[in-house]
């Protein structure tokens, strides 16, 4: 169970498939996922049980790298796509992390790294 990190009317989604190999179990962030909506904002467009694709945005997994950095999130957050790198909604909420690789993604947010 996953929530969405962008303001697209998504309350919970839940992961049913990971992408990068069949026999996959962990994702890590900046991956993709496909997701099934179990709670939306009352008068959304998207409607329950639709299934969506969308890229892991924070994980609550702790990272450690090299230079001595550490990441921690309290929660697992998603990033609902329509196209490719295009986002559903406007804004993200919340911080995001350097490991997120995609540069065109993010320069799509407002106020981002």
């Amino acid at each position: 169970m996953l929530i969405p990190a962008d303001k697209c009317g998504v309350d919970i989604v839940k992961v049913f498939h990971l992408y990068k190999g069949f026999s996959r179990k962990h994702s890590f962030i900046g991956d993709f996922v496909k997701v099934s909506v179990k709670k939306v904002v009352p008068g959304n467009i998207i409607k329950k049980k639709s299934k969506l694709k969308g890229i892991l945005v924070r994980t609550k997994f702790a990272i450690n790298l090299k230079d001595g950095t550490n990441y921690n999130f309290k929660e697992n957050n998603v990033v609902l796509l329509k196209k490719r790198l295009t986002p559903r909604g406007k804004e993200i909420v919340g911080p995001t992390s350097r490991m997120l690789k995609r540069k065109k993604f993010i320069s799509s947010f407002v106020g981002s790294l």
